[in-house]
């Protein structure tokens, strides 16, 4: 079904540094390195991303102050850097082949972005848009691999998408669907068939998950009922990736469950499977692709943190409809209840981070392909 849509100017990044201020007051102080200083506040929230060369995430603390994290890979060593201070929550982070880019909310609902070359030591912000209607919450970035940017965010009533062609400086802004949204999931894919680029969008309103795509830069994008409330509850939470064949989706139920959906790239229908029915309930199941591993099959991967903050992962071969593999990542403990957890894939590893909610700290795991158990380091004190 084909929404009706309102195309919005073009152009949002030009907007004068004056006016950014209102946006984002303290995006000044994230000019200079935070390196060697600690966290006044503890964490709350990460996302994480890999470079080629890094590992890198993104984290505020409950102050609202934004942090950056890298390592190089194959080290164990973590860097920080204060990109921001004040009023910022709920970053995504992607790699756009040429800089590092995070896409965040302030307190007063507008959607900023801070960018970083691989070379540079500052940062550059931009306000991308300011409420409309109301505050925009809890932005998810992904970046093409011709080099476009995508950002989905909502606000009151409104689910909307921002492209950035590649190279590009100014923001297309598109109303991708009208109603009462939480957090949505975006990334892209090649389609070869229609020899395109695909947006693609996962989001839960009303207990009903969502799915949007469009032909990237179009703006006409097309809704698709993924799974409605049922015996299983209400869906919450969905996270959406593409393998070269197909999408994957994963969102948790209000009864504890964890569930994912597959369908081929432009083909219809969504098949779905349980990943797990049991430990949860979870919240805000995260999903990636590792693309080939050691020149064999690829993988779904889904990792999500229950209520009693113990961290799980799962896997499965990518398009073989055989079963989730099941892993614990990290136990909840007297000192540990783990929460927000985002993951990613680079050239050798499976990479989780999520926030030990106890003392705060940004925490970090990896596994190496086709090896196990996992191995945690610490990326910063809360």
């Amino acid at each position: 079904m084909r929404r009706t849509l309102i195309r919005l100017a073009a152009g949002a990044a030009a907007l004068s540094l004056g006016m950014l201020a209102v946006a984002a007051p303290a995006a000044q102080a994230g000019q200079r390195p935070a390196a060697g200083s600690a966290a006044t506040y503890p964490y709350n929230f990460s996302r994480i991303a890999w470079t080629g060369t890094d590992e890198v995430i993104a984290a505020t603390d409950s102050h609202g102050d934004l942090y950056y994290f890298w390592q190089a890979s194959g080290t164990t060593t973590w860097h920080k850097q204060l990109v921001a201070r004040g009023g910022y929550s709920k970053p995504s982070i992607a790699w756009t082949g040429q800089a590092v880019f995070i896409a965040t909310v302030t307190a007063g609902g507008y959607l900023v972005s801070f960018t970083k070359a691989a070379d540079a030591s500052t940062w550059s912000s931009t306000l991308i848009a300011a409420p409309n209607p109301g505050k925009y919450q809890a932005p998810s970035v992904t970046v093409s691999t011709d080099g476009a940017i995508m950002i989905s965010a909502y606000s009151s009533g409104l689910l909307q998408s921002f492209t950035q062609a590649p190279g590009g400086v100014t923001w297309t802004q598109d109303t991708v669907a009208f109603g009462t949204f939480g957090p949505s999931s975006i990334t892209t894919v090649y389609e070869s068939l229609a020899s395109a680029y695909l947006g693609l969008i996962t989001v839960s309103t009303g207990g009903t998950l969502e799915f949007f795509w469009e032909f990237r830069g179009t703006g006409a994008w097309n809704e698709e009922t993924v799974a409605s409330p049922g015996t299983a509850g209400s869906y919450t939470g969905g996270s959406v990736t593409a393998s070269t064949t197909d999408t994957v989706i994963t969102a948790a139920t209000t009864n504890g469950s964890v569930d994912a959906f597959t369908q081929k790239i432009g083909g219809s229908g969504w098949t779905a499977q349980t990943v797990s029915s049991s430990g949860g309930p979870y919240t805000s199941p995260q999903a990636a692709w590792t693309g080939p591993v050691n020149a064999g099959p690829s993988y779904d991967v889904i990792t999500a943190a229950n209520n009693a903050g113990t961290l799980s992962y799962w896997w499965v071969a990518d398009g073989s409809g055989l079963g989730w593999n099941p892993e614990t990542v990290a136990a909840n403990g007297t000192q540990a209840v783990y929460a927000h957890p985002g993951i990613a894939v680079t050239s050798s590893s499976v990479v989780i981070t999520a926030i030990n909610t106890k003392p705060g700290n940004v925490m970090y795991w990896s596994q190496p392909f086709s090896t196990n158990p996992w191995h945690k380091e610490l990326v910063a004190t809360g």
